[in-house]
C-alpha cells in the first residue's frame, strides 16, 4: 500500500480503499482458496501472491513489495514463527496474521511476543473472523509505526510535531508520568470537547467519561503500560458531550528522557464505532450461519437414516442369507455416515467432532447389528479426546466399520469367545494411530493382501490411502490391523 495514501487515508476503508498487497503462506490449496475469497470480499483491491516453498518466500522477502502476511503455523518446509521473525527483521512495520489450526495457546504467546499482529484460529466458524484480524493488524502497524515516526520527530522539533499531529486523523495527546494530560490534538472536537478542556486534567479525571464497565480497565492498561515500558493497545466506550457513545482504541507508547527515565506517554486514539458495528455484524451473521450449518447436518443424518430403513424394510424381501447380508451391510455403511453428521449438529464445533466418542457408538452399534455372532466377543476400547475434522471422520469412520464389520463376520465362526480390541490416539507429532485386533482364527492365507479380491478389505485399502496413511495388517494369533495418518 503506498505510504503517503495510507498517511492521508488512515485506516482502510469502503471509501478509501487502496491496493493491499499480500504473501500468503499455506500449503494447503484447499485453505487458500477459501482464505482469498473471504480477503477479497472485504478488501475488493487486494493482491495476493501465494507462497508455497522458501525459494518462492526468499523472492518475495527481497523484492519487499507486500503491506501484509498471512501464515499457517505448520508448514513443510518452515514453521510460522520463523516467517514472523524473518518478515519483522527486514520489514518491522508489515503486518503479520498467523491463521492455522495447528497452534497452541503456547504458540500464540510466544508469537506475540515476537511481534505477531493478530492470532486466528482456523476453523469453518472462523474464515470470517479473518478479514477482521487483517483490518485490525494493517490498522495496528500503521499506528505503531506513527507512532515511531512521531516519536523520532518530536527528538527533533517541537513544532514537527505539533504540526503532525494537528493534521493527522486520529487524536494525539501526551500523558505526564503523573497521569495528567499536557497535549492533545484538535481532532478532540469530533467528540464535542475542545483542546483546553482537556489539557491540565489527570486521566481519572477524563475517564468519567467512560462507560463504568470499560473505566477501571482503560486506567489498569495505562499503569501497566507506564511501569512495564510495554506497548499496550486498550479499547473503551467514550461518551461525547452529545451523549454518543464512541468505541474508541487507544494505542500508547512511553516517553523517555535523555537519561532513559519514564517521562510519559504519548497515544493515538482512534474511533473504531463502524468497525465495532461491522463486526458485530459479521457475528450475528456467523451465528445464522452456524445455525444452518446445524440443520444442514441434522437433515443429512435424517435423510440417511430414512435410507438405511428403506434398506432394512428391503431386505426383509430377500429370499437367501447373502442377500440379507448385502443389505445389512449396506446399511451398517449408510449408519456409520449418518453417525458423524449427527455427532456434528450436536456438537459445539462444527470443524470436528469428539471420534473418541463416536468410536464408542459405532461399534456398539455393530455390535448389536451382528448380535448372533458377537454375543460372545469381548469388546475393549481405548481412546479419549481425540478430534477430527469431517474430511478425516469419514472415511476413517468407513474403514473402522469394515474392520469391526469383518471381525465380528468372519473371525469368532459358530459364535465362539473372542476379544476385540480398538485402540484410537494421536500422537505428539500429530499423527493418528488406529489400531483394531482380534483373536479369531485370522484371515485365510490365500487372501492376498497386496490385492485384496473382497469388497471389504478393498474398501479398507482404499480408505487408508484417501486418509494418506500407512497400512499394516497381521495375521498373527487373529487379525490385527494398524493405520498410521496425519
Amino acid at each position: 500500500m503506498n505510504e503517503e495514501k495510507k498517511e492521508k487515508a488512515g485506516v482502510p476503508s469502503s471509501e478509501k480503499e487502496e491496493i493491499i498487497w499480500a504473501l500468503l503462506i499455506d500449503d494447503n490449496p484447499d485453505d487458500r482458496q477459501l482464505v482469498l475469497r473471504e480477503l477479497q470480499k472485504s478488501f475488493p483491491r487486494i493482491k495476493v501472491q501465494e507462497i508455497i516453498d522458501e525459494q518462492g518466500f526468499t523472492a518475495a522477502l527481497n523484492q519487499g513489495k507486500f503491506d501484509l502476511v498471512i501464515t499457517d503455523y505448520k508448514l513443510r518446509w518452515i514453521t510460522g514463527l520463523e516467517v514472523l521473525q524473518r518478515v519483522k527483521e527486514k520489514y518491522p512495520y508489515c503486518a503479520v496474521v498467523m491463521f492455522t489450526a495447528t497452534g497452541s495457546e503456547e504458540i500464540a504467546v510466544e508469537a506475540m511476543k515476537e511481534g505477531l499482529d493478530e492470532y486466528v484460529l482456523k476453523s469453518a466458524k472462523h474464515f470470517v473472523r479473518l478479514p477482521v484480524a487483517v483490518r485490525a493488524a494493517l490498522t495496528k502497524e500503521m499506528q505503531r509505526k506513527k507512532v515511531d515516526e512521531m516519536q523520532k520527530r518530536l527528538e527533533e522539533s517541537e513544532t514537527k510535531y505539533r504540526s503532525l499531529t494537528e493534521n493527522i486523523n486520529d487524536i494525539i495527546y501526551a500523558v505526564n508520568q503523573e497521569g495528567v494530560i499536557t497535549y492533545i490534538s484538535p481532532q478532540v472536537k469530533r467528540l464535542g470537547f475542545s483542546p483546553e478542556e482537556f489539557i491540565g486534567k489527570s486521566l481519572s479525571e477524563i475517564a468519567r467519561n467512560i462507560l463504568e464497565e470499560d473505566r477501571e480497565r482503560m486506567l489498569s492498561d495505562f499503569a501497566k503500560v507506564l511501569q512495564n515500558g510495554q506497548e499496550r493497545p486498550t479499547e473503551y466506550r467514550f461518551v461525547s458531550r452529545d451523549g454518543s457513545v464512541h468505541w474508541l482504541e487507544d494505542f500508547g507508547r512511553v516517553q523517555y528522557d535523555q537519561n532513559g527515565r519514564p517521562t510519559g506517554i504519548i497515544s493515538v486514539l482512534r474511533d473504531i464505532t463502524k468497525e465495532k458495528e461491522a463486526y458485530e455484524k459479521l457475528q450475528q451473521s456467523l451465528r445464522e450461519k452456524e445455525v444452518l450449518l446445524r440443520e444442514i447436518h441434522h437433515r443429512v443424518k435424517n435423510n440417511m437414516q430414512i435410507m438405511a430403513s428403506l434398506l432394512r424394510l428391503q431386505a426383509r424381501q430377500a429370499e437367501d442369507e447373502k442377500t440379507m447380508e448385502l443389505f445389512r451391510e449396506s446399511q451398517a455403511r449408510i449408519r456409520t455416515m449418518a453417525l458423524v453428521h449427527e455427532r456434528l449438529y450436536q456438537s459445539q464445533d462444527f470443524s470436528q467432532i469428539d471420534f473418541s466418542d463416536y468410536i464408542q457408538h459405532m461399534a456398539l452399534h455393530l455390535m448389536s447389528l451382528y448380535h448372533e455372532r458377537s454375543k460372545n466377543v469381548d469388546l475393549e476400547i481405548k481412546s479419549e479426546g481425540v478430534k477430527l475434522d469431517i474430511n478425516k471422520a469419514i472415511p476413517c469412520a468407513l474403514l473402522l466399520n469394515e474392520i469391526i464389520t469383518n471381525a465380528l463376520k468372519h473371525a469368532f465362526p459358530e459364535a465362539q469367545p473372542g476379544k476385540l480390541g480398538i485402540v484410537f490416539e494421536k500422537k505428539p507429532e500429530g499423527k493418528y494411530s488406529l489400531q483394531v485386533k482380534d483373536n479369531g482364527i485370522g484371515l485365510p492365507l490365500e487372501i492376498n493382501l497386496a490385492k485384496p479380491e473382497t469388497l471389504g478389505l478393498q474398501l479398507i485399502t482404499d480408505l487408508a490411502f484417501q486418509l494418506g496413511g500407512e497400512l499394516k495388517i497381521y495375521r498373527n494369533g487373529g487379525t490385527t490391523y494398524e493405520l498410521t495418518f496425519s
